[in-house]
């Protein structure tokens, strides 16, 4: 058996003892940003390698397309080739959208049909829309903008909210429950990296974490957790939140807290890491994480 195969092997044990897909987002270490339907295709079939499960498509990738007949007039076979791929090498895949501007009507609809085409699971955004208002505001308009836009594609795609890092912005873990609560097609997204950072280092035991996931079960269903989506990384922050994201290693937020609650909790779904290292990063906890899990 080649190394290859061994990797993927113990890969693909421990996500089945996790109950999780694992994954990386945008790229791997030697394409960091994939922007073409080809480096799509060569990122999923590295993926495929080693065993990961998931990857999150980055919004650079989709930049030509500004109007749903751009979609199909230039791009619906290259979408059509990595859905395909994807569905052969079960990986699933989601779009990422951190930032909207103020009229996001035409992207967020352009981007929601982008993922009904690759059945892609989730189109990931932050709710922090409407940047120049009270949070208040901000959140009510959100709300009204993201049922509007469902509503109207009726698509089987789901809209993933994803929690937010800096104090100044909305989406705190509360607001991104209540935006799912409020809306129909969403979805939490737990970027637990985020929720550490725009409490200054809020995650630092393993109550932290189950305080986290008892609000998400408590609030919006334990369904919830049973497919549930994680974004989880190394973070600066200082009192405003969040300053970058840096490697796993040098933060000061614990994976192993996570994971232990996660399954004392009985989560399911997918977990997605963002860090430099991409999936070198996998490679190297794979040992550790079969140790969380057992």
């Amino acid at each position: 058996m080649t190394m290859d195969m061994l990797i993927r092997k113990k890969a693909l044990k421990i996500q089945e003892r996790l109950g999780m897909r694992i994954g990386v987002m945008y790229g791997i270490s030697s394409m960091p940003v994939v922007r073409t339907t080809d480096q799509a295709l060569n990122v999923l079939r590295e993926l495929y390698k080693i065993g990961m499960r998931a990857f999150v498509l980055p919004k650079e990738m989709f930049t030509d397309i500004v109007t749903s007949a751009d979609l199909y007039k230039e791009s619906y076979g290259g979408l059509l080739k990595i859905k395909e791929l994807a569905q052969k090498f079960n990986i699933e895949l989601a779009l990422h959208y951190p930032s909207l501007p103020e009229d996001p009507d035409e992207i967020m609809k352009v981007f929601c049909t982008i993922c009904n085409v690759m059945d892609c699971r989730t189109f990931i955004i932050t709710p922090d829309i409407y940047k120049n208002m009270p949070q208040e505001q901000s959140l009510r308009l959100a709300v009204y903008k993201i049922n509007e836009i469902m509503t109207n594609l009726r698509m089987p795609v789901k809209m993933g909210i994803e929690t937010t890092g800096k104090v100044g912005e909305v989406g705190s873990i509360e607001q991104v429950v209540d935006v799912v609560k409020r809306t129909r097609g969403t979805e939490v997204v737990l970027n637990w990296a985020h929720i550490h950072a725009r409490g200054s280092g809020a995650l630092r035991s393993e109550d932290d974490f189950r305080r986290v996931l008892s609000l998400v079960s408590s609030q919006v269903g334990r369904s919830c957790l049973e497919n549930a989506y994680f974004l989880f990384s190394g973070v600066s922050y200082g009192p405003s939140g969040e300053i970058r994201h840096i490697p796993l290693a040098q933060s000061d937020i614990s994976l192993r807290n996570m994971i232990r609650q996660s399954v004392s909790f009985g989560v399911k779904g997918t977990l997605i890491f963002e860090d430099p290292d991409k999936e070198k990063l996998l490679l190297r906890i794979l040992d550790d994480l079969g140790d969380m899990v057992r």
